[in-house]
């Protein structure tokens, strides 16, 4: 990780990120990224932030700048899996479907027991016309998650035999 300069105030930074976490979860997102841009100001290399300023973004349909606040957030921690899963979702919205794919699945090589990526992948998928690949990934998914595969298995319905 980056060194933090001396100056930064963790605690302003933290009820900052804190306060646009709780605007992110009312769907207020353009309020989230006031909280954020102030926050990432003072400490640019704040994990949870960037991660935060990624969902955020890309919900606004910021694609290209979710994306650079995912490669931010790589560039500090190379294994994150949320942020290559949120890399993977900016890009493959961006038209680089494959680029996309490959992050996902590097997000579950990290963090294979986590629901979030093997859906994503499959919404990826889906909406790429690749449905044989998606429903093969639900399948990988609940296997991998065993407590969520009700989900995978209304999601492979979803996209038919």
């Amino acid at each position: 990780m980056l060194p933090v300069t001396a100056t930064v105030d963790r605690e302003a930074v933290k009820r900052r990120v804190d306060a646009a976490s709780a605007a992110a979860t009312r769907r207020d997102y353009a309020g989230a990224l006031v909280e954020l841009e102030a926050a990432l100001a003072d400490d640019p290399t704040h994990l949870r932030a960037l991660d935060l300023a990624g969902f955020v973004l890309f919900f606004l349909g910021r694609f290209a700048d979710a994306e650079a606040m995912c490669r931010r957030a790589i560039a500090i921690d190379p294994d994150h899996a949320y942020a290559r899963k949120g890399l993977g979702l900016c890009v493959a919205r961006q038209g680089r479907v494959d680029e996309g794919v490959a992050s996902l699945r590097r997000a579950i090589a990290l963090k294979p027991a986590w629901f979030d990526p093997y859906w994503d992948l499959g919404v990826v998928l889906r909406d790429a016309g690749r449905p044989g690949e998606a429903r093969e990934v639900l399948e990988e998914g609940a296997r991998a998650v065993p407590d969520r595969r009700a989900d995978f298995e209304a999601f492979r319905r979803e996209l038919g035999a």
